[in-house]
């Protein structure tokens, strides 16, 4: 086994070095005996042949996955996302990856036309058109989970809805579901459409930004965050019914814009700057900004906004209230803007277009003209780091490649007034690192009893494990089950006794293993080095 002592890998362009702390399941023990992402796609499993024979006498059969096995780690695999592999093929974190499970998409509220398009990003195609509310719903803020479903924010409406982006999780009481622009169904009608959650009238619902934590059943994104305008408050939803959990009142701050940073805080700009510690829900609000219409947080924890002819960025002291606000001049009617990760700020300016600043330097690097009678408010960037503005008055959304500053655009409803994190890129960016890898694993058939998990991982200071499972007679079956939790590192160890975990899920064909790898700190990563998954087949009949 290699000495993890002397260990370094990059990440965030930093070494981090690992100590002994945290070892799980080391590699004598490995016979010890896992909208918006896709299922798994192949038949990968370890060791020995695929489709688990093990012989006539029914013997126990166990399967590899990692370095040194037949079946090498694949970081790209089964909708594995933010992970790459270490110079040893170990899994750690990526954090310049956040595409690997993450679906091209943005989604862009109609306000007008009470709909929201989703549209694919890089096809520039409108995929599906929605619904946002009964009634005229008005809606005007969206906001993507981690696992890439979407919540809008009606104002009109007095509500939030909810649309699944995976279609294996589009439950809804509809009859179908929407297949473009040209196929909107009723109010009601659209299975994708999960739930909707009404506010008082006229309360005017704006902010809106999912959170990164994790619930008890391991998915992370677990609330949404709504900010009602009149009544002065943040409201948090659960994300999976949306059901309220809780209401911050936040005076006499007026939410009209949220994001989420790194270290569990829910910014809220309305009239004034503030956060909400997503964990006490406590208020704390900070010196005014210089100027503010949109707001977004970058990857440091620094917090931005713009408005009529600048852009400010907030840099928090180590007591984040005793933080100090910089600003620059640019543009003349700023609205919202966001990060792309790779060192800018892009920032809507109403009429004219869109300004390119320098995250650091916080100076002007490109001005990009967009063309006469604009409305320019909403900004995002995709997956692909594509820049994307929302033009209100001509009903479209364009994308602007930020090698070329080329421009292309797709129509979608109309009067799109979108000023949120419309592509979920602003939360995995600002969000304290995270990934996940899974393994897909095939049994023998009908008689396939999963057993054990075993695994090689190592966990240090800030950093944590969770590991999940699930299982299907088929692949179409395994990509829609529930997960089931099966251990957290720490302080679980291996072997798992996978019978235990699934119950009579155990007899299934596939198992697909799911390790999610978190840390609290840029410069720290887990460290996943094999997996292995032992089965019981019964004896041939002869």
């Amino acid at each position: 086994m290699r000495d993890l002592r002397s260990l370094l890998i990059p990440l965030f362009g930093a070494a981090i070095v690992f100590g002994c702390s945290g070892a799980i399941g080391e590699d004598e023990n490995l016979n010890g005996g896992d909208p918006g992402d896709p299922g798994p796609t192949s038949d990968s499993g370890g060791g020995g042949s695929l489709d688990g024979k093990v012989g006539d006498g029914g013997d126990d059969g166990t399967k590899f996955a990692g370095p040194g096995t037949a079946t090498p780690f694949d970081p790209k695999s089964d909708g594995s996302s933010g992970v790459k592999l270490d110079p040893g093929g170990s899994v750690v974190l990526d954090p310049t990856d956040f595409t690997g499970g993450s679906q091209p998409l943005i989604w862009v509220a109609n306000s007008a036309a009470g709909t929201i398009s989703k549209v694919d990003t890089r096809t520039m195609k409108e995929i599906a058109r929605y619904r946002t509310g009964p009634g005229s719903p008005d809606p005007s803020r969206t906001t993507i989970g981690l696992n890439g479903d979407a919540v809008v924010v009606n104002r009109g409406g007095a509500s939030a809805t909810k649309i699944a982006t995976n279609p294996l999780d589009c439950k809804g009481p509809g009859g179908g579901t929407s297949t473009g622009p040209g196929d909107v169904r009723a109010w009601g009608d659209d299975k994708c459409v999960l739930w909707n959650t009404p506010f008082p009238a006229g309360s005017l619902g704006r902010a809106a930004a999912f959170d990164a934590e994790k619930g008890v059943d391991g998915e992370l994104s677990t609330n949404v965050w709504v900010g009602l305008w009149t009544a002065s408050e943040m409201k948090q939803l659960d994300s999976k019914t949306g059901a309220i959990k809780a209401t911050v009142n936040v005076a006499p701050i007026k939410p009209y814009g949220a994001a989420v940073d790194k270290d569990h805080h829910v910014w809220v700009w309305g009239g004034g700057v503030g956060f909400i510690d997503a964990k006490t829900l406590k208020w704390t609000q900070i010196a005014n900004p210089p100027c503010a219409y949109g707001i977004a947080v970058d990857a440091k924890g620094r917090v931005w906004t713009s408005g009529g002819g600048c852009v400010a960025r907030y840099t928090p002291g180590p007591a984040i209230v005793d933080g100090k606000w910089e600003s620059m001049s640019v543009g003349s009617s700023n609205r919202g803007l966001a990060l792309d990760g790779k060192g800018s700020v892009w920032v809507a300016d109403t009429n004219f277009g869109v300004h390119q600043v320098g995250e650091d330097s916080l100076a002007a690097i490109k001005n990009i003209p967009l063309g006469g009678g604009l409305n320019v408010v909403g900004m995002a960037i995709d997956f692909d780091t594509m820049v994307w503005a929302i033009d209100m008055n001509g009903s479209k959304a364009n994308k602007i490649d930020p090698k070329t500053y080329t421009v292309g655009s797709v129509a979608v409803d109309s009067g799109p007034y979108t000023y949120s994190d419309m592509t979920g890129f602003q939360l995995r960016n600002a969000a304290a690192p995270f990934g996940k890898y899974r393994q897909t694993f095939k049994g023998c058939g009908e008689g396939t009893m999963w057993k054990t998990l075993g695994f090689s991982a190592k966990t240090g200071p800030m950093t944590s494990i969770t590991v999940r499972v699930r299982t299907g007679k088929d692949l179409t079956e395994l990509g829609a089950a529930a997960w089931k939790i099966a251990a957290k590192l720490p302080p679980d160890t291996a072997p798992i006794d996978l019978g235990k975990v699934l119950g009579d899920e155990a007899k299934k064909n596939y198992i697909q293993v799911e390790f999610v790898l978190e840390s609290e700190s840029a410069t720290t990563t887990p460290i996943l080095s094999s997996i292995s998954v032992n089965s019981y087949c019964p004896p041939s009949v002869k």
